[in-house]
């Protein structure tokens, strides 16, 4: 198993490192706030399945994670992945799911602006780590792919 994760290219290896990555940052808060009334003080946080915008980090989380799982499986778990549709390589499919990813988390960060009260917590700031990760992993694969023709 170890020999086969060697063999995995810098982009395999960003990606599936940012999918697993993402996976555990969306338990942590990436909203956190605070608030007193007089003398109560209370404070929390969300993580990327709750509120501001859940969606939006929900799908950042399932894109990354699929992505990532797509990886795993067949460079690691020998998997064959079915024939895409004609017209679609895997290089737009890395490329696109990147960009989605990246999309997704950039309107996740407009709703934690946009909330009256709170600000970005830690689980945000690394899945925005995790978010470079696969965006520069479906970037390699992409361009290695429209050089090879």
């Amino acid at each position: 198993m170890q020999e086969k994760i060697k063999n995995l290219g810098l982009a395999e290896q960003l990606i599936a490192g940012g999918g697993i990555l993402m996976f555990i940052a969306s338990f942590l808060d990436w909203w956190h706030f605070s608030a007193s009334v007089e003398t109560i003080s209370i404070s929390g946080g969300y993580g990327a399945w709750g509120l501001p915008g859940s969606i939006w980090s929900t799908l950042a989380v399932l894109v990354s994670i699929v992505l990532a799982g797509i990886v795993i499986a067949t460079k690691l778990g020998n998997v064959q992945m079915p024939a895409l549709p004609q017209n679609v390589t895997w290089g737009q499919v890395w490329g696109g799911g990147a960009a989605a990813v990246v999309v997704f988390v950039i309107l996740k960060a407009w709703r934690i602006q946009a909330a009256p009260v709170g600000s970005f917590g830690i689980g945000f700031w690394i899945g925005l780590v995790a978010t470079v990760a696969i965006a520069y992993g479906g970037y390699l694969l992409y361009t290695k792919e429209k050089a090879a023709g």
